[in-house]
């Protein structure tokens, strides 16, 4: 597959680095660069960086497979926007994925008499179209809102900020979340929630448990019978669901 993204948190070298680092599994700046920058894994071994030839195969790699949609005005980027500019990726590059991240970046400009109900389904609406037109899976990453006397646990896609909406119309609804309690668990432990699957031949509602390796950015699995020495007794890691 290739990808078009449409992304305005990164800087275009950002998103070069970051996706290098995933591809080769090491990371671009050497040990002693960058303040805070993991260079090791989580045993505490060093991971080698990336040598000049890893660089020039990944820019090989990058080139045939992502292309960016970029919005290099000091306006933000409309919806209506982003998929001309996706349409003319499918013509050009044949592009089979569509990364949206995030939707707050994007421009929600509506007229004074819709509601914001309304324009969430409005603008989900014409992206469903998009993708059922030109046979494109579109990726959109949505925040959760700031939830009051949150503990740490995982949000649902009723707490994206916006619209229930964003819950009521996507086909697929993923959760990535990762743990910042120590006392529960690994703090490179990830977990992904599938809450939500419309055609069943996609798959099924479920959660997997990875690890977040921060000096490739890459998501791995756990050792077999690792993972059980990580997870609380209530979760089931031979079927992947919690206990009764």
């Amino acid at each position: 597959w290739s990808f078009a993204i449409c992304s305005m948190e990164n800087l275009v070298r950002d998103h070069c680095r970051k996706l290098l680092e995933k591809h080769t599994g090491k990371p671009f700046f050497p040990a002693n660069v960058g303040a805070g920058y993991a260079s090791s894994d989580r045993f505490g071994r060093t991971l080698s960086h990336m040598t000049p030839d890893d660089l020039d195969n990944g820019k090989v790699w990058l080139n045939n497979h992502f292309h960016l949609i970029r919005c290099e005005d000091d306006q933000l980027p409309s919806m209506e926007w982003v998929l001309g500019l996706a349409k003319a990726a499918v013509l050009r590059y044949g592009i089979r994925g569509l990364v949206i991240d995030p939707y707050n970046e994007l421009d929600h400009q509506r007229p004074k008499n819709e509601t914001e109900t309304e324009y969430v389904s409005r603008m989900l609406t014409q992206m469903k179209r998009f993708a059922q037109h030109h046979d494109v899976h579109v990726f959109f990453v949505a925040h959760p809102r700031q939830m009051q006397q949150w503990r740490g646990e995982p949000p649902g896609l009723y707490d994206i900020s916006g619209s229930a909406h964003f819950m009521n119309k996507c086909d697929n609804g993923i959760v990535v979340h990762r743990n910042r309690n120590i006392e529960a668990g690994p703090l490179d432990q990830v977990t992904i929630y599938v809450r939500k699957v419309r055609n069943k031949a996609a798959g099924t509602i479920g959660e997997a448990h990875l690890r977040y390796e921060r000096g490739s950015g890459r998501y791995m699995d756990y050792a077999p019978g690792e993972l059980d020495s990580v997870l609380p007794p209530s979760f089931d890691s031979s079927n992947g669901y919690r206990k009764n």
